[in-house]
């Protein structure tokens, strides 16, 4: 443990400055990195399904599983490996932390080349696993084989916008994944609309902007290693299993999340595909995209307060990780309210903008919009939940909230709702899932607050707190 000035000199005055400012500063940018990011991506899909029409957004959304993997992955290693940096930077172990980095770096690659030759090698079979049919399956194989070997950039760009942000540089990291969302929106202009690429160019045109992202922000951390710079910077992989188990155990909700999106992504295809055929796929797809521009916000929230909530989870400032855990609340439940009016009447126009020539597309997906808007509110209180306890090294609480709303819930009502209600009782599962998560994370955040009350007070902000 270092003294009190090396604590003070912590990167972006994570323990010195109010929370309000703190979360303010770190939240700010990291929602506008995240709402450039979806955006991005929802003109990426505007593009495609003017250009290539319903069956290209239907064979897109057919890969999700396995994006969701390549996801998950990312994000277990990103943060569960940074929520362990930030800890150690909030107890003053520098050294220590940037060993840490380092090696979630090299796990990184190890495991984005794992992917990349996985889904080259077993292209055909794993589209045709997924339930692409023939009209569809040529196009989905296409997709992947295009962006498959860019995996490790897309793993990188994740991790290490974190590890910045960790470093105190939110606003860097927001105008570097910025600009590689706007290189990205170019590129899909280029090869769809001039180079007329097909569904291959809107792959590669996603995989060059993550590239972009990649590469810039691992030349940060080798210029700070080469000017031995204070802060986060490369240096000789520390930690070995131990760490790696520890990463993987904290990061184990954000990845079953993720892997759970994808099955539970299948199922609804397949729900979907039973019902009303490929127009139900396309209409899901288009809906979440309206679902990815509001996590944008929720998880933003998240990545913004990590570096705030871990650093003083580590110094003991377990006042500060509370003052935090309420306004994140407050605020994720009031941007959740505003997005579910707004998508209930806004529904038929978002429609039109994917798909204005086929009516029964736009019919369709208003109708799954103006029911799954009223799961938005209640999913800002599960996403700031799952975060929440990561940051703070709960794994097991935060894995929990993940498992009920990634996986059991959802399972739940599709095997439920669509038999009473037919295609609404499958749009109404996100609803009945948000609900039962919401729940569930309320009674854990009043178990965690009812454990921290009877714990001994502060006398330093050195001594570390061990809540729930």
């Amino acid at each position: 443990m270092s003294d009190s000035n090396e604590l003070k000199g912590a990167p972006g005055g994570f323990l010195t400055e109010p929370i309000g400012r703190l979360l303010a500063k770190n939240c700010g940018p990291a929602m506008i990195s995240m709402l450039v990011m979806a955006l991005y991506q929802i003109v990426d899909g505007v593009m495609v399904g003017r250009r290539l029409g319903p069956d290209a957004l239907a064979a897109v959304n057919i890969l999700y599983p396995v994006i969701a993997l390549l996801v998950g992955l990312a994000v277990m290693i990103g943060v569960g490996g940074n929520a362990r940096i930030a800890v150690l930077l909030g107890s003053g172990r520098y050294r220590e932390a940037r060993g840490v980095l380092s090696l979630v770096v090299l796990l990184s690659i190890g495991l984005g080349i794992a992917g990349t030759t996985g889904s080259l090698l077993f292209a055909g079979p794993l589209t045709a696993a997924l339930g692409a049919g023939d009209g569809v399956q040529e196009m989905t194989r296409l997709y992947l084989v295009t962006i498959a070997p860019f995996f490790t950039a897309y793993i990188l760009s994740f991790v290490l916008d974190q590890a910045v942000r960790n470093d105190g540089r939110a606003g860097f990291a927001t105008l570097i994944m910025a600009c590689g969302a706007v290189l990205n929106i170019g590129l899909d202009y280029l090869f769809l609309f001039v180079f007329d690429m097909g569904i291959a160019g809107a792959a590669l045109a996603s995989a060059l902007g993550q590239s972009f992202s990649a590469t810039v922000f691992t030349a940060y951390f080798i210029a700070k290693s080469l000017r031995r710079a204070a802060g986060l910077r490369a240096a000789k992989p520390a930690g070995g299993f131990r760490v790696l188990s520890a990463i993987a155990v904290n990061g184990s909700s954000e990845l079953l999340s993720a892997l759970a999106l994808g099955l539970v992504t299948l199922m609804f295809n397949r729900a979907l595909m039973d019902l009303i055929g490929p127009v139900g796929v396309a209409a899901f797809a288009l809906v979440q995209y309206l679902l990815m521009l509001a996590a944008v916000f929720f998880n933003a929230l998240g990545t913004g307060s990590q570096p705030v909530i871990s650093q003083n989870h580590g110094a003991g400032r377990a006042d500060r990780v509370s003052e935090a855990l309420t306004i994140l609340l407050s605020v994720a439940a009031a941007i959740g309210a505003v997005f579910g009016i707004s998508a209930y009447f806004v529904a038929p126009h978002m429609a039109l903008l994917f798909v204005p020539d086929h009516p029964e597309a736009i019919a369709v997906t208003s109708e799954a919009i103006r029911i799954i808007a009223w799961s938005m509110p209640l999913a800002a209180v599960g996403t700031i939940g799952t975060v929440f306890f990561t940051s703070i090294e709960k794994a097991g609480m935060s894995l929990v909230i993940a498992t009920g709303r990634g996986l059991a819930f959802p399972l739940v009502a599709l095997a439920v709702l669509p038999a009473l209600w037919g295609v609404a009782g499958v749009w109404l599962v996100a609803v009945a899932t948000e609900l039962a998560g919401a729940a569930v994370t309320a009674a854990l955040l009043r178990r965690w607050g009812a454990t921290r009350r009877q714990s001994a007070p502060i006398t330093s902000p050195l001594v570390t707190i061990e809540a729930a």
